[in-house]
């Protein structure tokens, strides 16, 4: 009986480590026509289409293919008509394989949103792959203006945050090429992801303890 509980605490420990809250952000397409726009030469360069990005929260567990399948379900939530189609996903490192079967629609607002969702959540680079063809991009590849959500000094004589500020959406800059300076969901680029490192020392460190306690106390019975 005891074996028996010792086992059930530590799956449930196990289970309670491996998964997380987790706020993630999904870049989609847009079009803004009219407004309070600072920096219009961008917009003009564009035609009037920005990528602008929603916050969700989820609760996740270690396995990477999940965040993926989660921010590219919440893309199609978004545009049903655009991604709907099946897919096969790969990693290699930090780059996200996209495989698409059947036919596909709008293939630069494809490349545009998931691109923007996942290199702007922790991955470097996605490789789409369809029929025939494979491209590989990352953040520099976009031609479409994104809305920041962290800012950072300006570098290589880039406009300020206030400069770019766009006040009908409520974000706090506009970038043209260059990445973020700090991942949305990690923080910067050297946290990583230590949290659920220290959660899962934590579970083994107490899966350790508890089984040493019992062990201790089958010797003294015995005794």
């Amino acid at each position: 009986m005891k074996a028996l509980l010792t086992i059930l605490t530590m799956a449930l420990c196990m289970s309670a480590s491996a998964t997380h809250w987790l706020t993630y952000y999904v870049y989609h397409e847009m079009f803004y026509e009219q407004g309070p726009w600072s920096r219009t030469d961008i917009l003009e360069s564009s035609e009037y289409k920005y990528l602008t990005a929603e916050a969700y929260n989820d609760l996740f567990g270690t396995v990477t293919v999940q965040l993926v399948d989660k921010m590219l379900s919440r893309l199609k939530d978004k545009k049903p008509a655009v991604y709907d189609w099946p897919y096969e996903l790969g990693f290699q490192g930090d780059t996200v394989t996209l495989s698409i079967n059947g036919p596909v629609a709008m293939w630069e607002t494809i490349q545009h949103e998931v691109t923007a969702t996942l290199t702007l959540n922790g991955f470097s680079a996605v490789t789409f792959k369809h029929a025939y063809r494979q491209e590989t991009w990352t953040i520099a590849d976009l031609t479409l203006p994104y809305l920041d959500l962290v800012n950072g000094p300006p570098s290589r004589g880039e406009p300020t945050a206030e400069q770019e500020q766009v006040e009908p959406v409520q974000a706090d800059s506009i970038n043209t090429q260059d990445p973020m300076d700090a991942d949305p969901i990690n923080g910067t680029p050297d946290e990583g992801r230590d949290p659920l490192k220290v959660w899962l020392l934590l579970s083994g460190l107490a899966n350790v303890g508890l089984i040493g306690l019992l062990v201790m106390k089958r010797k003294k019975h015995k005794a």
